[in-house]
């Protein structure tokens, strides 16, 4: 399917004109100020956030961001918005010169404003070889606009709350598609749905949802799933699934906005009209009112993949695991878990043998129990657990903590692991509690 067949802009897409109703209707409401009025509880701060439509709603944004190049950090829109164009700019200079490592740190910036970092950026350091190629390629499919292109449609396109960010700044007319923005979609279709009485969520306008990041053992998870009594929406999946959905909306969001020049999201040199809209979407997608029927505290018990867990791959042999992080500690998914006691005692024992000398994993089973492994993370990891653990669960534990900026991880080098001096002081005891409460804020963000 090409966008004008979804959109129903051809004489060849009759069966979509559901899609062009919403668009019109959509675009017909865009200055409604009591139509989309919402309003939540901010995690980060306790205090009320609301707006009275989706220009209020963008007036009203509000996002942390670290900073890009020469853009200092900022939390409003047009710093945002100044930073992205400062990535955008170094991810096409990478990939028109064809250069993998411009392209792999042009890529991890972006990864870091996004504050997706974790998983994403270690998949680029492992997929850097012709980096610069697979992002201009799936650039271009994206841009021709026709879902059934062979590298959409792949079970190898990487494609994820990370890379629609990147392709936001590779891509004209593109939005960033996560769980805020699909969540406030979604919220929309159904209050379009209920004003066109209508029985249920048209398949043309089912925006998939995705769950928050802070995990399914949140005292208050946020709620982005936008099913309501009689409509229900489809779970988001990474990959083909995510990138068709994120064409979709960016068709129909910009369709709207074409057919409503007089809107209140007027074009400005500082902000795109589109990035505005999405800006919107996103603030008001942060937490969806409940009815019951769109709980997401019900999730599948064990939570599976993508509620709230954060992926991850091993540094040695790029093994993919998820984990989760709360105020105890680290969990994998399938039930192993570092309590914050483990983590301090090994991070300790490892300071203390190596000093500011880099350390190898060394997480052999039988060596390290045996007293044969040269001193590294696998024998810091068994002391810490008191010579119960496993010392190949070492792998894991490390790659989350590199991941969390706690150790430092050189590729190629036999001792290619050292602690991070600029997180943690040279005096006193390790602790790694400051770091797992940053993540969790960071998660709340998301």
């Amino acid at each position: 399917m090409h966008r004008d067949q979804y959109l129903g802009t051809t004489s060849s897409a009759t069966m979509n004109h559901v899609v062009g109703d919403f668009v019109d209707w959509l675009a017909r409401n865009l200055n409604n100020t009591s139509l989309f009025t919402h309003g939540y509880t901010d995690r980060r701060n306790d205090t009320l956030w609301k707006c009275q439509g989706l220009q209020d709603a963008c007036a009203r944004y509000q996002w942390r961001h670290k900073g890009a190049h020469d853009v200092p950090p900022g939390t409003d829109l047009t710093s945002n918005c100044a930073a992205l164009s400062a990535l955008s700019s170094a991810l096409h200079s990478s990939i028109n010169m064809a250069n993998d490592q411009a392209a792999f740190s042009a890529a991890a910036d972006v990864m870091r404003w996004g504050g997706v970092e974790a998983g994403n950026i270690r998949w680029l350091s492992i997929n850097i070889d012709n980096l610069a190629q697979t992002l201009a390629s799936t650039a271009a499919a994206l841009t021709r606009g026709d879902l059934t292109e062979q590298i959409l449609v792949s079970s190898d396109l990487r494609f994820n709350a990370g890379m629609t960010k990147v392709y936001s700044l590779l891509v004209d007319d593109f939005i960033i598609y996560d769980s805020r923005v699909a969540a406030a979609l979604g919220w929309i279709v159904v209050k379009y749905c209920r004003e066109k009485q209508l029985s249920s969520v048209p398949a043309e306008l089912a925006f998939p949802w995705a769950p928050s990041k802070e995990g399914p053992h949140a005292k208050s998870p946020k709620n982005r799933n936008p099913s309501q009594a009689g409509f229900s929406f489809p779970r988001l999946i990474a990959g083909a699934h995510h990138a068709e959905w994120n064409l979709k909306a960016s068709w129909i969001l910009a369709a709207a906005l074409a057919r409503a020049p007089a809107s209140d999201f007027a074009a400005s040199s500082a902000v795109p009209a589109l990035r505005q809209l999405e800006a919107a979407l996103f603030m008001i997608g942060y937490d969806l009112p409940r009815d019951g029927s769109n709980a997401q505290a019900k999730l599948t018990t064990p939570p599976m993949p993508g509620d709230g867990w954060i992926e991850c791959y091993t540094a040695a042999r790029g093994n993919k695991f998820h984990y989760l992080i709360d105020d105890g500690g680290i969990q994998l998914h399938g039930g192993r878990r570092y309590p914050i006691k483990v983590i301090n005692k090994m991070l300790n024992i490892l300071r203390e043998v190596s000093g500011s000398t880099p350390f190898p994993l060394a997480n052999s089973a039988t060596k390290v129990r045996a007293g044969e492994s040269a001193f590294g993370i696998g024998n810091a990891y068994y002391e810490a657990t008191d010579k119960k653990g496993n010392p190949p669960d070492a792998s894991a534990l490390a790659a989350v903590l590199q991941d969390m900026g706690a150790l430092h991880f050189t590729p190629g080098c036999r001792n290619a692991w050292s602690i991070n001096t600029e997180v943690f002081s040279s005096k006193g005891l390790i602790d790694i509690t400051a770091l797992i409460t940053r993540e969790i804020e960071r998660l709340d963000d998301l």
